[in-house]
């Protein structure tokens, strides 16, 4: 499941998974994914079904004709929006919400659903990245300044807000396996302490949302690969041109510093991420 983009991404390069299903693919893994669009108050009205197809990732469901049960899922994924961190991830959405419900009630009702449809699953909370139009005077691209308070907002009360999501769900399901991906805290490291900081605005993000262009999604897949398979991304990955030329050049090293950020890592509860 995931927030639904504002606009229609031009390419599946565009997209988590497509990256996730080339990376797999190189390292001679089976792939498959299915997912729906939408926030989280809608990922609760169960049961879902499958709406994304890509060009070369496998789809893990047809919802038309198959059980959510039947599918064999070893593994769900979901995000909340990015610009709800205005208050606490237990306290009731703003707006239109009679049932008062909460980021927190609405990803227990998701996964209390899944764990009875397939017990077992590893889950992961995605932390994507914030919504940048608070930090734009006239838009993007963001001046220095602008991209260096947005960077410290992901990284600081962006990110808190993430642990104590993680931390309130974990505390309500102990008996889940539910992990916290950093994608954006990672990105942010990224694009601020090594070599990536040099790539243009231009070339990692769209527009104020933000949506991202193919290499920030590349870099969230290999974030989002190597957290899940608890492994380095593939050596041997032939990274097409469609990455900015600086995120290639410098894979072997974007790979080493990913896999220290995520060992590392200390979840809400104090676990490491990566086992």
């Amino acid at each position: 499941v995931h927030d639904p983009p504002a606009i229609a991404t031009p390419s599946n390069e565009t997209t988590v998974p497509h990256w996730m299903a080339e990376l797999s693919s190189a390292a001679n893994f089976e792939y498959a994914v299915s997912g729906q669009y939408g926030f989280l108050p809608q990922h609760a009205n169960l049961p879902p079904i499958a709406q994304w197809g890509f060009d070369r990732a496998e789809s893990a469901w047809e919802s038309d004709t198959e059980a959510f049960s039947d599918a064999n899922f070893n593994s769900i994924l979901l995000t909340a929006g990015n610009f709800i961190q205005y208050q606490p991830p237990t306290l009731p959405y703003e707006g239109n919400n009679p049932n008062n419900t909460t980021p927190v009630g609405a990803t227990l009702e998701i996964f209390d659903w899944t764990e009875e449809q397939a017990s077992g699953m590893a889950i992961y909370i995605y932390e994507n990245w914030p919504d940048m139009a608070g930090f734009l005077n006239n838009g993007v691209p963001a001046t220095t300044t602008e991209f260096e308070n947005y960077n410290d907002y992901t990284l600081g009360e962006f990110h808190d807000w993430w642990l104590a999501y993680h931390e309130s769900v974990v505390e309500e399901r102990p008996n889940l396996n539910v992990k916290l991906i950093p994608v954006g805290p990672i990105i942010s490291k990224l694009l601020t302490e090594t070599d990536l900081s040099n790539i243009p605005f231009s070339e990692l993000y769209e527009d104020d949302a933000p949506h991202g262009r193919p290499t920030l999604y590349f870099l969230a897949s290999l974030v989002t690969y190597m957290a899940m398979y608890g492994i380095e991304a593939p050596a041997s990955f032939q990274i097409p041109e469609t990455v900015h030329s600086i995120a290639r050049s410098n894979y072997e090293t974007t790979v080493d510093f990913i896999w220290n950020e995520l060992q590392n890592f200390d979840d809400s509860q104090g676990n490491s991420l990566v086992f």
